[in-house]
């Protein structure tokens, strides 16, 4: 019998990558030079910045160009040209360099134990993720968790991009998937037919001591669950998104919460196969 296989997101998930704290700052500096914003204060050219990085973001994700929502470097490059600015210097360049900054890139809390958990229990595991891979596989070699990955798949090179659930059909045996955007891994997992785990860093405090399992099922829940896909902003993109289709099986707080998801519903799968 082939190994079960559990894909998972990366940021916010496995990783804290460098965008914010040392790829952007750079990026934005870079742009904020630009001719077309010389005669604005520093603090309007950093949100002029903002806006247009947005708006370009935005545009492409309104035209279904799921996966060219996701090419950073190009909508930086059109950016800087709609601001009369230079080339952009290499952004894969960029990454690279941050991951050497101290402190830029970092695993979240739980991580390391659950993937470790998993792989020691023999679950192949996999990233789906919306990022590029030039820009997601130099952290996860630097954070040291490369190889515990069989494969990444990336929008740039599976031609989708989460949440369509074609992203999530390129790697037989898939089983679950764990991710912490409602409207990206909770809906595409669904919509693929997977057990759908939702990591939720900032669950409530009312929820913490139900179980995963449970939580979907707290009286309170549905309310919360409500509440957190109006309020994101990629809301108005999905306008498919019911209630039910971003409902997940378990909500977590961290990987290692998962890997205890993901190993108990294996164990349940094999007992119901025999």
């Amino acid at each position: 019998m082939p190994p079960p296989v559990v894909s998972f997101d990366l940021d916010g998930v496995i990783m804290r990558g460098p965008f914010a704290s040392a790829v952007r700052p750079r990026i934005w500096e870079h742009l904020s030079r630009s001719a077309g914003l010389a005669h604005l204060a520093a603090e309007e050219r950093e949100r002029e910045v903002w806006q247009a990085v947005r708006s370009e973001h935005d545009r492409r994700l309104h035209g279904h160009n799921n996966v060219a929502a996701w090419d950073w470097q190009a909508i930086y490059d059109e950016v800087s040209r709609g601001f009369g600015g230079q080339p952009v210097p290499d952004l894969a360049t960029i990454v690279r360099e941050s991951c050497q900054v101290d402190d830029a890139i970092g695993l979240l809390p739980g991580a390391w134990l659950g993937l470790q958990r998993l792989t020691s229990a023999g679950v192949r595991l996999i990233a789906t993720t919306n990022g590029y891979r030039l820009f997601q596989w130099p952290v996860l070699q630097k954070l040291g968790v490369a190889d515990l990955f069989a494969t990444v798949i990336t929008p740039d090179e599976a031609g989708f991009a989460k949440p369509d659930p074609r992203i999530f059909g390129l790697v037989p045996g898939l089983i679950a998937h764990v991710g912490d955007l409602l409207l990206h891994d909770v809906l595409g997992a669904n919509l693929a037919g997977l057990q759908a785990i939702w990591l939720d860093a900032d669950l409530p405090a009312t929820f913490h001591d139900s179980t995963p399992l449970a939580r979907p099922c707290a009286p309170d829940f549905k309310a919360y669950l409500s509440q957190t896909l109006e309020a994101s902003r990629y809301r108005r993109f999905h306008p498919e998104a019911t209630l039910e289709l971003v409902t997940p099986i378990a909500v977590v707080r961290d990987v290692d919460e998962a890997a205890t998801v993901v190993l108990d519903s294996i164990g349940l799968w094999t007992m119901s196969s025999n």
